[in-house]
Parts: C-alpha cells; sequence; structure tokens
C-alpha cells in the first residue's frame, strides 16, 4: 500500500513538473519587416529635427531603460552626429496612443496628447517604451508583462521578453 502511494505521488510530481515546463516555454521572438529601425551603426541618435514633446519624462524613461540594456547606444544627438529619431506631440482622437514612423533621415516617435493628457505617468511611460521597441526594431506580442503589448498599460520597465528579443536582434 505504501509503495503504491509513494508510485501515485511520484507520478503526479512528475506530471505536474512536465505540465509546468510546457506551460513556461519562452514565446518566439517578434521582429518587424526587415530595415524598419532607427539603428545607425549600433546606435540611436536622438533630438529634435521633427519638433520636441511635452512628454519628457516618458521619452528619458524610454531611452533610460532600452539604453540601459546595454545593446544598443541611444544617445542625444550633438553637432558631430547625425539624428536617427525625434520624439513629438500631436492631437487627435484616432485610438492612438503613440506611434513610431520611418522617414528619411530622422524617424519619429509621435505622442498623442489627446490621450496622454488623461493617462497616469506608468501608463505613459509604457507607450514610450513600446514607441522605442519598434524604433529597435521590435514588433508587437502578446506576451505577459511585455511592454511590446498593445493597450494603455502600467508600466514602467522591460519585460523579460523584451530583453530577449532586444538581444536576439541585435
Amino acid at each position: 500500500m505504501i509503495k503504491k502511494m509513494k508510485k501515485k505521488t511520484f507520478l503526479f510530481s512528475a506530471l505536474l513538473l512536465v505540465l509546468i515546463l510546457v506551460s513556461v516555454t519562452p514565446a518566439s521572438a517578434h521582429f518587424m519587416s526587415s530595415g524598419k529601425h532607427s539603428v545607425d551603426n549600433g546606435e540611436i541618435r536622438w533630438g529634435t529635427f521633427h519638433g520636441s514633446t511635452q512628454w519628457t519624462s516618458a521619452r528619458n524613461t524610454a531611452i533610460a531603460r532600452w539604453d540601459a540594456e546595454g545593446v544598443i547606444n541611444i544617445a542625444g544627438d550633438t553637432s558631430s552626429t547625425i539624428e536617427d529619431l525625434s520624439f513629438t506631440d500631436y492631437s487627435s482622437k484616432d485610438g492612438v496612443l503613440g506611434s513610431w514612423t520611418q522617414f528619411p533621415g530622422a524617424d519619429r516617435i509621435r505622442f498623442n496628447n489627446y490621450y496622454f493628457d488623461d493617462m497616469r505617468a506608468c501608463e505613459r511611460n509604457k507607450t514610450a517604451l513600446h514607441e522605442m521597441g519598434h524604433a529597435l526594431n521590435l514588433d508587437h506580442n502578446s506576451v505577459a508583462g511585455s511592454v511590446m503589448r498593445s493597450g494603455t498599460i502600467c508600466q514602467s520597465f522591460l519585460g523579460v521578453h523584451d530583453k530577449s528579443d532586444l538581444r536576439e536582434r541585435w
């Protein structure tokens, strides 16, 4: 009887372990089409070619978090560098919190004042992190904890999947 119970406990434990391992399989990487990014020779230089933003805290949070990963150097533009990315604002009831657009010359991240005005700082940070992710060639995903999920979400840090995608891409 005791041997039977030990065997059942062992089988249950083994089954549980297998289920846990299957459920934590890493999600696949999510990248945008080839050539869609703001990275130039291992860096992104940002500035004001397309204008400026009133959401400097969200912008600075996004720059600092992605730059801290040490994969792509993200730094301000100088007189001796070429700007790769600008941050600007607009206002429209278009359902878009922010956007990244590739342009000849400097690409552009735009924050939508219509929504940003009513968002909490952590939601603006997540949107800025998300758009900077696009500038780094990352695409949307549905991974819990990832800044590349769409939507108004309170998050001021990069998720494990975001960091993994960044490293895998660059």
